[in-house]
This record gives C-alpha cells, sequence and structure tokens, in this order.
C-alpha cells in the first residue's frame, strides 16, 4: 500500500475540514430532498448516526497518531480512516441537522439499540443483548490509558498497538452498522451503513495481514 498522500500537513488538514463542511451540506441537503419528514425520524436512524460520529471520532484520533511515526503502508491506511471517516461524519452530522436533532450523544451511546423493538435478526438479537449486558456502553472504543500509550509508542509497538486498537473498533463498528442497515428506515443512512460494513470489512482483512507480518518480524 503507497501513501497517496503527498500535500503538506496543513494543506491535508484544510482539505478535511472543507470536506466535512461541504459534506454536512450534502447530508442535510440529501436528507431534504428525501422522503421522509423530520417528525417521523426512526430513532434507530438517528442514533446510529450520533454513536457512529462518535466513534468515527476516536478512529480519526486515532489514526492522527500516526502521521509521520510509521511506516508508509501504515501512514496510507491512517491517512485514508481520517479522510474516509471525516467524509461520514460529515455526511451524517448533516443528518442530523436536518432532523433537528441533537449531535452529540446524551446517555448511554447504544441505547438506541438496547430500545429497539421488532428486531428480527438473529445477529441484530444477539448484539442488542450484548450492548443491554453493557449497559448501552460502546464497544470497541480504546481507553485513556490505551490512547496514552499509543501517544507515546513509537517503532513497530506504535505500529502494532494502533492496528490492534483499531481492529477492535472496526470489528466493533459493523455490527452497529449491520443493525442500522437491516433496522433503520432511511435509505440514506442503509446505504451509509453497507458503505462501512464493505470498507472497514476489507480494512479488517488488511490490518489482519500486516499484524501477522509484524508479529513475525
Amino acid at each position: 500500500m503507497h501513501h497517496p498522500f503527498q500535500a503538506s500537513r496543513h494543506k491535508r488538514a484544510l482539505f478535511v475540514l472543507c470536506a466535512a463542511i461541504v459534506l454536512a451540506a450534502f447530508g442535510f441537503y440529501a436528507y431534504k430532498l428525501s422522503e421522509k419528514s423530520a417528525n417521523t425520524i426512526n430513532p434507530i436512524d438517528s442514533g446510529f448516526a450520533r454513536s457512529m460520529l462518535l466513534h468515527h471520532a476516536q478512529a480519526i484520533q486515532m489514526s492522527m497518531m500516526m502521521r509521520g511515526a510509521a511506516s508508509p503502508e501504515i501512514q496510507a491506511l491512517a491517512q485514508s480512516i481520517i479522510m474516509k471517516q471525516t467524509r461520514e461524519m460529515g455526511v451524517m452530522e448533516g443528518w442530523l441537522t436536518a432532523w433537528n436533532e441533537p449531535v452529540m450523544v446524551d446517555g448511554p451511546p447504544m441505547a438506541w439499540v438496547e430500545n429497539a423493538t421488532n428486531v428480527r435478526h438473529l445477529d441484530d438479537q444477539l448484539y442488542q443483548a450484548q450492548c443491554k449486558a453493557d449497559g448501552g456502553a460502546m464497544a470497541g472504543v480504546a481507553t485513556p490509558e490505551q490512547l496514552e500509550q499509543l501517544k507515546n509508542a513509537s517503532g513497530i509497538e506504535k505500529e502494532v498497538l494502533f492496528l490492534e486498537l483499531m481492529l477492535a473498533h472496526h470489528r466493533a463498528a459493523i455490527p452497529m452498522a449491520w443493525f442500522a442497515n437491516r433496522n433503520g428506515e432511511t435509505s440514506l443512512v442503509k446505504a451509509l451503513a453497507s458503505a462501512m460494513i464493505r470498507d472497514q470489512g476489507m480494512e479488517i482483512g488488511w490490518i489482519q495481514l500486516k499484524l501477522q507480518q509484524l508479529k513475525k518480524s
């Protein structure tokens, strides 16, 4: 995997900011052009957007720590995560704005899964049971101690820790996205959830192979 981003950090940061603003506007207007009104928002749709915003924010935070501190391959993965998930955050924030819904999570982040009704798919029922057992906490997120460890690590130790944390992060995101895809109502939400399942599934495969290589070296 080659590092596709050769611009300065300042230019990249500016691009990411502009992309987030543009895509928030896109998310807002795309939803406004859709068939549903803000009065009929499924709590699964809004809950998914809010929780995935929080989940993405940490993935970006961890990826930022790898800039200039890892192999070109891993820096490329980190930069891809930053760009892709920043775009997705812009879209989801635009939806929440269009729905007149709060952007920030208030209370247990996975309460929207706990409180869902008519959940029919077995995998979703098991995921809902796990969310209830965890008290609505979000799975797969790194602890403050792990983030501090990642920040202070260097070399192969830093690369391995980043990949292990991101692997857990992605593995937790996929069942959340499946739950929204199968139980939500808004076509835009279902489509984005499906894209996340595809993209993060591919990244999981790459991360697993890279971890095997690093642990053999």
